[in-house]
């Protein structure tokens, strides 16, 4: 038998364009030859579609796409959908043949930790299901899983291990799994432990695109019983896997490079974040720092470089080096470039607010006087040309509130907000190895400033803060923990209480796009008023 996996990129609530790439891929997919055509989780409604759920008819337009699916459906089509049954709505799997919807299954294991939040919306199956499929005088026992069903090691039931016993020859898993970092690696090895379990091909079929803060990354992928890959789709674009079960062929897994990776998943989230809501042109705030260069070179990458502007918006403590940075970044990738200075506007609102502040000395308020004269200007091009602002700022500084609310923090996207500074300066390098040094090597290597009062450089060590941020949000380290693995127990408080006292700046920052497994954003709620703090043991 030929399973034709359909890894695709639907629209949330988008029926028509859904159903419509759904037939297109399956017709292209009988073309080819395949006996059984498979479609990931959801592939109806796009995922996650969250409390659009609970919108009327929402369900009954699901249902009534797949019914419009399968009139047309001669050969058999497994199709991820909601099913209704009462008051009960289902994450299912559909299993299309001869013009009519011949079984569906409800996936069992619901997850409801990160940024999964199913069992908000959904019940859970009962029963592991196996489907005797016949096609083209070809018969085999499918036993189909959806996305959590095969991450069953924390759950009672161990769906696959029951599929075997109940007589499935082969597992298809249908999956809308975001991509995080080392995600390929983890997806591997859980299904070749499985194989190991249970003595089955195992074939997975995963959505890829982006959905708000989500990325996912394909890569659908199938292994024969002896945990040899016998195909692997393409990651971060729409491919077609077609599996011949017969004649296998073994390939090796090519997992390609972490920054290789994080710039393909970045470049997806702006792309189908513009596609998908219309919008065409992207402004940014080009200071001549790294983060905002990074931000650039992705967004020309994603939406093209005419789509793309530039903003340099100097003040009296810029160097002439940033200024210059930001015009031959500007330059390097033939963008739109404008330089408005800030030094008007910073005066004027000083002088504004001077005889309410009587006495008192300079301090940040003026500095983030600067960073919202900025935020303003990129708000006001925003408005009048329909540009959308693409925040710069990274996971570090938005852990240690080193941002300025209504300032920096301005846009409707933030790109690199799951990025650590370390992180930025790593993906720096490989855009520059990959795509003709197009990053001036100054911008680069000078010390990072936010360039808001004299001689003014970064007030952090980022080669120990970034990790030492990245240990706390992603990997929950306590303060003990911490300290015991070597971190300064000064420097270990001091972060924890920035992370935590700036909980509230978080909360109105633009929605940013997810690549680790614990990114600031729907998959960590943390209150902001927060009066606990951990005791050091």
């Amino acid at each position: 038998m030929k399973i034709a996996l359909c890894q695709i990129n639907p629209t949330v609530g988008s029926f028509s364009s859904n159903i419509d790439l759904i037939e297109r891929n399956y017709k292209e997919a009988v073309k080819k030859g395949a006996d059984l055509v498979v479609f990931p989780e959801m592939s109806i409604t796009g995922y996650p579609p969250q409390d659009l759920l609970w919108q009327r008819d929402f369900v009954t337009k699901n249902y009534q796409a797949v019914v419009k699916l399968s009139e047309n459906c001669s050969v058999p089509m497994i199709v991820g959908y909601v099913r209704a049954q009462g008051n009960n709505l289902y994450n299912s799997a559909a299993l299309c043949q001869n013009g009519e919807v011949r079984n569906s299954y409800d996936k069992i294991l619901l997850p409801t930790y990160d940024v999964f939040d199913e069992r908000r919306y959904f019940s859970s199956g009962e029963i592991p299901a196996i489907w005797p499929i016949e096609s083209n005088g070809k018969k085999i026992n499918v036993g189909i899983q959806i996305c959590e069903d095969l991450w069953d090691s924390n759950y009672h039931i161990k769906v696959s291990n029951v599929q075997k016993n109940n007589g499935a020859e082969i597992i298809i898993n249908i999956s809308a799994s975001p991509y995080s970092k080392n995600r390929l690696k983890d997806r591997v090895s859980l299904i070749k432990k499985k194989i190991r379990e249970i003595g089955l091909p195992m074939l997975y079929c995963n959505l890829v695109g982006a959905q708000d803060e989500l990325v996912f990354d394909g890569c659908s992928i199938a292994f024969d019983e002896k945990e040899n890959c016998i195909g692997q789709a393409a990651s971060f674009k729409e491919d077609m896997l077609l599996i011949d079960m017969i004649n296998k062929n073994h390939i090796n897994i090519n997992y390609k490079s972490r920054n290789e990776n994080i710039y393909n998943a970045l470049c997806l989230g702006i792309k189908d974040y513009f596609v998908k809501t219309g919008i065409k042109d992207a402004v940014i705030g080009l200071s001549g720092g790294i983060d905002s260069a990074v931000v650039a070179v992705l967004a020309c990458n994603a939406l093209g470089s005419d789509a793309v502007h530039g903003v340099s918006m100097p003040s009296q403590f810029s160097s002439s080096h940033s200024k210059e940075d930001a015009k031959q970044l500007a330059s390097n990738l033939e963008i739109d470039f404008k330089s408005i200075s800030i030094n008007e506007v910073v005066r004027s609102m000083e002088d504004t607010l001077s005889p309410h502040f009587k006495d008192n000395s300079r301090d940040t308020t003026e500095e983030n006087i600067q960073a919202r004269s900025r935020g303003n200007l990129l708000m006001g091009l925003s408005n009048k040309f329909g540009w959308l602002v693409l925040s710069t700022g990274n996971k570090t500084e938005l852990a240690l509130g080193y941002c300025t609310l209504y300032g920096d923090m301005s846009g409707g996207l933030s790109v690199i907000s799951d990025l650590s500074k370390t992180d930025v300066y790593s993906l720096a390098n490989w855009i520059n190895e990959n795509k003709s040094n197009v990053i001036p090597i100054n911008t680069i290597n000078k010390p990072p400033s936010a360039e808001l009062a004299p001689d003014q450089v970064d007030p952090f060590d980022y080669d120990v803060v970034s990790p030492l941020v990245d240990s706390i949000i992603e990997k929950k380290m306590t303060i003990k923990e911490l300290i015991d693995d070597g971190y300064d127990k000064r420097t270990v408080e001091l972060v924890h209480d920035k992370i935590i006292n700036n909980e509230y700046k978080r909360r109105q920052a633009p929605m940013g796009i997810r690549i680790s497994k614990k990114a600031f954003g729907a998959g960590r709620r943390f209150p902001i008023v927060n009066h606990y703090q951990e005791d050091i043991i």
